[in-house]
């Protein structure tokens, strides 16, 4: 069993408490050096890595070029503004039914998909 680390601590509140949807590793180790009064970057990515490998956040690959990390929980899609890289949730899966007809025509069981629109957020709208 790891040996408790407050980075570690600070990284898995941040995910559990705040209503942000998806972080950075950058605004990760922001927020976990504001709340601590300091941490390395490396430990903040040691942390983010230990979190995703026991399931507890995933990876999510925006298409900005940049990992966001959220809480694993029920399956969602994502809209990601153009302008100034706000990302959101989609409540439930879009492709739900065209998942059933991806499998009808491969002969694939899907488990899994990640979609992300792109376009303004009202802000930049």
């Amino acid at each position: 069993m790891p040996r408790p680390s407050p980075v570690t601590d600070a990284v898995r509140s941040l995910f559990e408490e705040s209503d942000r949807h998806a972080w950075s590793i950058d605004e990760l180790h922001h927020a976990v050096r504001s709340s601590l009064g300091g941490a390395d970057y490396s430990t903040v990515f040691r942390a983010v890595s230990g979190l995703e490998r026991e399931g507890v956040i995933q990876r999510l690959e925006a298409g900005d070029g940049k990992a966001h990390y959220e809480l694993h929980d029920a399956h969602h899609d994502h809209v990601r503004c153009d302008s100034c890289g706000r990302l959101a949730e989609v409540p439930g899966c879009v492709l739900a039914a065209e998942t059933v007809a991806v499998q009808r025509a491969t002969g694939f069981k899907v488990t899994s998909h990640k979609l992300v629109f792109t376009g303004l957020c009202p802000d930049c709208a």
